[in-house]
């Protein structure tokens, strides 16, 4: 009979040897791309293992990229509208092609006298959801082309407005001429617009100084891991789980026996778990958490529309 200690050992022994796959909040340092994580991480793990992450940080910013590993990449279109928080620097008095202080500067002016309400209302006016125009030096595309590389090319071209809400957006300190600003934002919103758009209100040119992410969705920055704290054993112990990535939406334990319907292809029984059809997507997920799901509702049933994941792993 083993001891305590030892079966203890032996789960973790045997958890740092199952397959790789969840998510990893790590802290991207100002200068390394998000890829550079990437490219560490790549290092460190198995050859040939998968990984992305769900929301790229400019090389200037730093501060959380949830990083995605093995199979979990599968589900990185469920993450990818996770809302964020950051805090920011906003310099007023200058204002720069990239709308951040790495860029080329377009326009300098004085900065004038500004009451603290004042900065104040106009941030609360700008929350809400409402068009924002993202920046002409970013990753989005244009007739199929990144529209950083447009500009630097010097082409002619207008990205359109896109529909954002910042949830709340708060003044933190106000000295001139720097605004230090928390915020809350939808997925797809540009900080560095916001810096723009607060400038232009306030008749002054604008561009941020300095951007730090400080949690995506549910996931803090609390605890996650820096650069030159990665390593296999960290990474193991730091994995967050398929299920705990998608706590977000909606879910139900079921059976082995449901279980087996849904690989399968069948349908559940039309009185089962009810109260998940009026979501479009939920998951479900066996007792061990060996097997999980993400379904749908059609014709009055849940249907697995991805086998997200089944071992005996306990959903590492």
């Amino acid at each position: 009979m083993k001891r305590p200690l030892e079966a203890n050992e032996e789960k973790v022994k045997s958890k740092r040897n199952s397959p790789l796959r969840g998510g990893l909040r790590v802290i991207k340092p100002a200068g390394p791309s998000s890829f550079d994580v990437i490219r560490r991480l790549k290092e460190i793990l198995p050859r040939g293992t998968r990984m992305g992450h769900t929301g790229t940080l400019d090389p200037a910013a730093s501060g959380l990229l949830l990083v995605l590993i093995g199979t979990a990449t599968r589900i990185q279109h469920l993450l990818k509208d996770l809302d964020k928080e950051y805090e920011a620097v906003i310099r007023l008095g200058v204002a720069t092609d990239t709308d951040d202080m790495e860029g080329r500067v377009t326009e300098r002016a004085e900065v004038p006298l500004i009451a603290e309400g004042r900065i104040k209302e106009v941030l609360s006016g700008l929350e809400g959801t409402r068009m924002q125009r993202p920046p002409r030096y970013s990753a989005l595309k244009v007739d199929g082309k990144r529209a950083y590389a447009k500009a630097r090319s010097g082409e002619a071209f207008e990205l359109p407005e896109r529909t954002v809400t910042v949830f709340n957006l708060k003044l933190v300190s106000w000295d001139a001429p720097f605004i230090r600003i928390k915020t809350v934002v939808s997925a797809g919103t540009y900080i560095r617009s916001l810096a723009r758009e607060i400038g232009g209100i306030l008749g002054v040119p604008a561009s941020l100084s300095s951007l730090v992410r400080t949690r995506i969705g549910q996931f803090a920055a609390d605890d996650a891991l820096g650069l030159d704290e990665l390593s296999k054993d960290s990474v193991a112990d730091k994995m967050i789980s398929v299920l705990e990535l998608l706590s977000h939406l909606p879910r139900a334990r079921i059976s082995y026996v449901e279980a087996e319907m849904l690989i399968q292809g069948k349908p559940l029984d039309e009185n089962a778990y009810t109260e998940l059809q009026d979501f479009p997507l939920s998951i479900l997920y066996t007792a061990d958490k060996s097997r999980a799901f993400l379904c749908k509702p059609q014709d009055g049933r849940l249907r697995s529309r991805r086998l997200l994941y089944t071992d005996d792993s306990e959903g590492f």
